[in-house]
């Protein structure tokens, strides 16, 4: 076994990235979830609030596998708000306001990150090397919580159960629909064989999560140049 072998500094530098990532999922995973439980206690359903997940600590909504899968594919998922329908005031409306809560909720969070990025570029441009390590660990940070807000938006938003695009897919659909019981039946071959097919995520996700990020740096970019 070839042990590549680090300096102190290296060490460090990577410590740090593992730690700011680590830091990142932390803050976008939370708030997915939350958003989810604030949104169905807005329309009625008590169930998450009392379950103690209308709530931003990270914890509450750490899901193992979910969060590896981050750390080792960049997606992943949290563990499920649990949600009682029947308590909607309007089911129809209320379900896909519930769904599409977390990816709402991820897209604004994201943006702000870009926005801070974007402020810090203008106001600071050498923030990264002048802050020392402090400057590292926050570049990094900013770099990782923004990617995976935007990561989170769209694997959610993929028609695939159990993901938010699937939960609205269902709401919309009549009862029995054909494409919503084979994705009950097989949508845990279809994420297996994507999986496998990791280029797959890979170019979706450069054109989905990595357009919208590009897109939105350059319009901020553009608006701190003003000043």
């Amino acid at each position: 076994m070839i042990i590549k072998a680090f300096s102190n500094s290296d060490a460090l530098y990577v410590f740090i990235l593992v730690a700011m990532q680590i830091s990142a999922l932390l803050v976008a995973l939370p708030v997915h979830e939350w958003a989810h439980a604030f949104v169905a206690y807005k329309q009625g359903d008590s169930t998450a609030k009392f379950a103690g997940r209308m709530t931003l600590a990270p914890f509450k909504h750490f899901d193992l596998f979910g969060f590896m899968f981050l750390l080792l594919f960049g997606f992943g998922w949290a563990k499920p708000v649990p949600i009682d329908e029947r308590n909607f005031k309007h089911p129809t409306r209320s379900g896909i306001l519930v769904a599409l809560a977390g990816v709402a909720a991820n897209f604004i969070q994201g943006t702000i990150f870009i926005i801070i990025s974007c402020a810090l570029t203008r106001f600071f441009p050498n923030y990264a090397t002048q802050w020392g390590i402090y400057g590292y660990a926050l570049k990094a940070f900013l770099y990782y919580v923004t990617v995976i807000n935007f990561v989170l938006v769209f694997f959610n938003i993929l028609p695939i159960y159990p993901l938010d695009g699937f939960r609205v897919v269902e709401t919309l659909s009549s009862p029995h629909n054909t494409f919503v019981d084979f994705m009950r039946r097989y949508s845990t071959i279809i994420m297996f064989i994507l999986i496998l097919l990791t280029y797959v995520f890979e170019i979706y996700f450069q054109y989905t999560a990595g357009g919208t990020i590009d897109g939105l740096t350059w319009l901020f970019t553009k608006f701190f140049a003003l000043f």
